[in-house]
């Protein structure tokens, strides 16, 4: 104890005595450790943590895979389900006539009654349902997102209440009382946070729910960060708005299931159970939506961490940011490495004193150990809380470019506390004795005769390692600097890419009339009329959705023409004024007026529609589309009539290629409706007038998300937004890592050199040729790293080839402008180190040491 405590205290005094280096070594632990944590506590929390519920482990999620795409009746698609499944492959939500891809989390309602009728594999399995709802609680409506679920749904979590009661499968019957389960976030904020809520009855549409339970506060959502409000049962889904029947044939999928696998039942064994009844299930009657040949089977996955939406939509940018904060440690670790070796070089002579002293090799290492261990602790402790703050920032980040609130939980805990500390021990301890075994059992003879004037002469090998280490911090920055520039070039890009209609002066937003009184069918089109009457507006629309808002409405189109052609489409219900408001332009023949919109009731005539280029190139081979016919849905659909032809436009992102897009009368539309407002003054100062309006034509309207249309194109590139400013976070924090280990081991060198420099302007040497020196070795090494960092960043940025848009990882402009960059950079990291050397004193430096 007596000899820790003797180490500690000399190796403070040593610390101490070397502020400059003290400094350099804590700071660049600070940034790399910091870095590092920030993002690994947004990972832990998107990916690591694992359900609260009693032993979520057994928790596995279904998901079908099958040879081809089925044929449904209906389908619906959620982005929580695993990658590599249906629609939500393409980070988006599609409800369509059949899913775009031959793999999906969505279930029959008959096949949920088959599982959970035979327990051999689950104990328990539930079925669930996403949906934004709008509520009216206290008399005040507000937008939430919710979950529809069955019965068994909170005991196969394994979670119990804060108050009241959860559902059982009485709750989730036909005829049974409306119930709901709150959040315990809406109890406090909506319910005012007391016992009395329970038996509360809140309006959803046109029926009143009462609440039946509230969950306790350390309840972690299904969908790990996206807030869930409320939970419904499943039957009661026909009784809020849209009011859409429960579809009860095999060949409608719509629910997701989830299921706690029994004990002593494997993975694999369930799946393989599952899948046999699965395909029989699906292959054979008339509701089959599979051939055998198609092969259809079920893969389980773990449920144990969450739905997968944000693990879907983050986790490619989050991997890529951790190899980018993983390079800024490789930096640190190179930094610490070359500062100690340095120092060590410095020390040949009190190392050799304490050796003649009587000192053995194990005490030497044993003092060296201690300093390392405080300028980890340092660097690790500061570091932490950098990290933790960095984090914080960052869900907020996540938070402003993602379309819904996110509650993320990321509070440090043991596994972000062990990763700290691994980190900080890798990178000060193991670096920091780097030295004591590079540096072997010294030279006595040889180091106490050492003039105080030879110090140079020990120092020489390590001062030519320290010169190859500023090399490689160079080389490992490079990639960095240079994937950076094209994250950014590629935002650039996207923001740049014509999107084939006017986002400029544009107004968008959603309005929802559940608890409006009057009909809907004049409703939205007399409130058009009241927003376009406001001064300053020029034009006013209507949607069934909003362009660039990551969803939409496809289906296949059938050809009359050419009966086995089948092309897919979007579609987009809207009113007769939607394409002169957005911009987009009439290629020939007409668009439909409003008394079209009114034959678009009648199922005896066909509907007139307006179609995009991309369409007719797909359809027809540019031939005359005017006056042709197709169908919709299915061979056997309704039919629709060709009037006009407009430019493309894109539909549901700027990073996607054009869709055959179908433009059609909105009519009887049902649900919420999306407004264009073409403003002649800036939008921003419109809302206030608009809203104003709104409410008083109507104060049951709910307005949900008004925005200007740039703000709407800047949430779609909400990905490459957070990509693109992260990377070029962490290459900053790359090139500070950087200047600090440039700058530390100049200096270090500058100090070391000073009786060398003494002498040298003693002998009449000019202080700017000192200047020139030392910049001019900084520059070689500058330029040497940064040809070096080119070759490592032409093999690392091909990995982020997925993320680029409109440029390409080897881009030429992009290398040479972070080379230059870079350069610059090292170069006035080393002018002031270099610019001290000018500066000694003749006299004071030949009396140095």
């Amino acid at each position: 104890m007596t000899g820790l405590l003797q180490d500690l205290r000399y190796a403070l005094r040593q610390l101490r005595k070397s502020p400059g280096f003290t400094a350099a070594i804590v700071i660049t632990l600070t940034l790399a450790v910091g870095g590092n944590t920030a993002i690994f506590s947004v990972i832990n929390a998107v990916m690591l943590r694992t359900l609260p519920g009693r032993d979520p482990g057994r928790l596995v999620l279904l998901k079908w895979k099958a040879k081809n795409i089925p044929k449904t009746r209906g389908s619906s698609s959620y982005a929580n389900c695993p990658p590599g499944s249906g629609p939500a492959a393409e980070a988006r939500d599609i409800i369509s006539g059949v899913p775009l891809d031959a793999g999906a989390c969505s279930f029959s309602l008959p096949f949920f009654d088959q599982l959970r009728s035979d327990p051999k594999v689950f104990s328990d399995v539930a079925a669930f349902v996403p949906a934004e709802l709008s509520v009216n609680s206290e008399g005040r409506t507000s937008r939430v997102r919710g979950l529809f679920v069955s019965g068994e749904f909170f005991s196969t979590l394994g979670v119990r209440p804060a108050i009241g009661r959860f559902f059982d499968r009485r709750d989730d019957s036909e005829g049974a009382t409306p119930t709901i389960v709150v959040s315990h976030g809406f109890w406090q904020s909506k319910l005012g946070g007391d016992g009395a809520a329970l038996g509360k009855q809140i309006l959803i549409g046109k029926t009143l729910f009462t609440v039946l339970g509230v969950t306790a506060p350390e309840f972690a959502q299904l969908d790990p960060g996206l807030r869930c409000d409320i939970w419904m049962p499943l039957a009661s889904k026909t009784k809020v708005p849209p009011y859409s029947p429960n579809e009860n044939k095999a060949d409608a999928i719509w629910m997701e299931l989830i299921g706690r696998l029994k004990a002593g039942i494997s993975t694999g064994q369930a799946a393989s159970a599952v899948s046999t009844a699965f395909a029989a299930s699906t292959t054979s009657g008339p509701e089959a939506i599979f051939k055998s040949e198609d092969a259809p089977h079920i893969e389980l996955a773990s449920a144990a961490h969450g739905l997968a939406t944000l693990r879907r939509f983050f986790s490619r940018a989050l991997f890529a940011l951790l190899t980018a904060v993983a390079l800024v440690l490789l930096i640190s670790c190179v930094n610490i490495a070359g500062l100690m070796l340095v120092r060590s070089a410095a020390r040949r002579k009190e190392l050799g004193v304490r050796v003649a002293l009587g000192a053995t090799r194990g005490k030497i290492i044993s003092q060296l150990l201690t300093e390392s261990l405080l300028l980890a602790f340092a660097g690790g402790t500061v570091g932490m809380a950098f990290g933790v703050f960095g984090a914080r920032i960052l869900v907020s980040f996540f938070s402003r470019n993602w379309p819904m609130p996110l509650e993320l939980d990321i509070s440090p805990d043991a596994r972000v506390f062990t990763f700290t500390l691994l980190v900080s021990v890798v990178v000060g301890v193991a670096f920091g004795l780097i030295p004591a075994f590079l540096s072997g059992q010294p030279d006595l003879v040889s180091t106490l005769k050492a003039e105080p004037g030879s110090a140079m002469a020990g120092m020489s090998r390590n001062l030519a390692f320290g010169s190859l280490i500023v090399i490689i911090q160079i080389a490992f920055t490079m990639p960095i600097l240079a994937g950076a520039g094209l994250l950014a070039r590629t935002l650039a890009n996207l923001r740049a890419e014509n999107i084939g209609f006017n986002a400029q002066r544009l107004l968008v937003f959603q309005i929802d009339s559940t608890y409006s009184r009057k009909n809907r069918a004049t409703l939205y089109r007399d409130l058009q009329q009241q927003i376009r009457s406001l001064p300053g507006i020029v034009s006013v629309s209507r949607s069934a959705g909003a362009l660039l808002s990551d969803g939409g409405m496809a289906a296949p189109i059938f050809s009359n023409d050419q009966p086995g052609l089948r092309v897919r489409a979007h579609s987009l219900p809207m009113s007769s004024d939607f394409l002169t408001t957005m911009g987009i332009p009439l290629r020939e023949g007409r668009i439909f007026g409003d008394e079209d919109s009114a034959r678009a009731r009648s199922k005896e005539v066909p509907t007139q529609v307006v179609v995009n280029e991309t369409l007719v190139r797909k359809l027809f081979d540019l031939h005359d589309p005017l006056g042709k016919y197709f169908h919709l849905g299915s061979a056997s659909g309704p039919d629709y009539e060709i009037i006009g032809v407009v430019g493309d436009a894109k539909y549901d992102s700027v990073r996607d290629a054009v869709w055959p897009t179908v433009y059609m009368p909105i009519g009887d539309w049902n649900g919420p409706m999306n407004f264009e407002v073409r403003t002649g003054i800036e939008p921003n100062a419109l809302m206030p007038e608009i809203q104003s309006a709104v409410a008083h034509f109507d104060s049951n309207l709910l307005i949900e998300d008004m925005k200007t249309e740039t703000v709407q194109i800047d949430e779609d590139l909400y990905q490459e937004r957070l990509i693109s400013a992260l990377s070029g976070l962490f290459a900053a924090l790359a090139l500070v890592v950087a200047c600090v280990g440039i700058y530390g081991l100049l200096a270090f060198q500058v100090a070391r050199r000073t009786q060398e420099i003494g002498i040298r302007l003693a002998l009449g040497a000019l202080p700017q040729d000192t200047l020139r020196f030392f910049l001019g070795r900084a520059a070689v090494l500058a330029i040497v790293g940064t040809v070096t960092g080119c070759t490592v960043a032409l093999g690392v940025t091909r990995y982020i080839q997925s993320f680029l848009f409109g440029v390409k990882p080897a881009d030429p402009f992009t290398l040479i402008a972070a080379a230059v960059l870079l350069i610059g950079v090292a170069l006035i990291a080393s002018y002031i180190p270099a610019r001290r050397a000018t500066k000694v004193d003749p006299m004071v430096a030949l009396r140095y040491e």
